[in-house]
């Protein structure tokens, strides 16, 4: 039997929104006035927080944020908006719950991600996709990232199987992850299937196309 992986961000959930209008919704939901500055401060602080796999990067950045700017805010409110604008912020394509109800009758299905355990965990909560999965790998959990081979492996040992494939919109993390980590079949989830020339997944669809999963299998 084989076990299908899905990614998050950008395959099963696409944003109506961009992260600089996330950031400026979350200063908006605490009082602060957004400027440019401040977005790329704090961005710049998440990721080095994030790839240092800091306890919960949402909270640093707000924290430097507020300390370097003299803000007068509490980090851990500041922290809670920006997470709550985001979740907000997603969307999933319509077909994607069917797809995966079909899938599931006989594949064991899982979500691997690039991320912090308990906002990705709050993104599938909050659009009812959490039960849909036999297993949920989050980067920050295990302390490794795609495309670390490290990662791909743990996501085996969650969901043992003949043979594993994943689902993924970034030709670098998600399918040359999963290629060179030995998985079987890769699908790229792209808005545009023609701009795919060169990557090295199996199959190409569009966020609408889920359907079309259950042809590389």
């Amino acid at each position: 039997m084989a076990a299908i992986y899905v990614d998050l961000d950008g395959t099963l959930l696409q944003y109506e929104r961009s992260f600089a209008d996330i950031f400026a919704d979350a200063c908006a939901a605490v009082g602060i006035d957004a400027t440019d500055e401040y977005q790329q401060y704090h961005l710049e602080r998440f990721f080095e927080r994030f790839t240092a796999f800091d306890d919960d990067p949402y909270l640093a950045a707000a924290r430097d944020l507020c300390q370097e700017y003299g803000l007068d805010v509490d980090p851990a409110a500041f922290r809670d908006a920006r997470v709550e604008k985001e979740r907000e912020a997603t969307t999933v394509a319509p077909n994607v719950y069917d797809a995966l109800d079909t899938l599931s009758a006989d594949y064991d299905l899982g979500v691997l991600s690039n991320g912090v355990g308990y906002v990705q965990r709050g993104k599938l909560d909050a659009h009812g996709l959490t039960d849909r999965f036999d297993a949920i790998v989050v980067s920050h959990d295990v302390g490794a990232m795609k495309p670390d081979r490290r990662l791909f492996t743990v996501a085996q040992e969650r969901l043992p199987a003949n043979e594993h494939v994943y689902v993924g919109d970034s030709a670098e993390d998600d399918i040359d992850g999963a290629v060179d980590a030995g998985w079987a079949r890769t699908v790229h989830v792209v808005s545009d299937t023609d701009t795919c020339s060169g990557c090295r997944a199996d199959l190409h669809v569009t966020p609408t196309e889920f359907d079309r999963i259950g042809g590389v299998l």
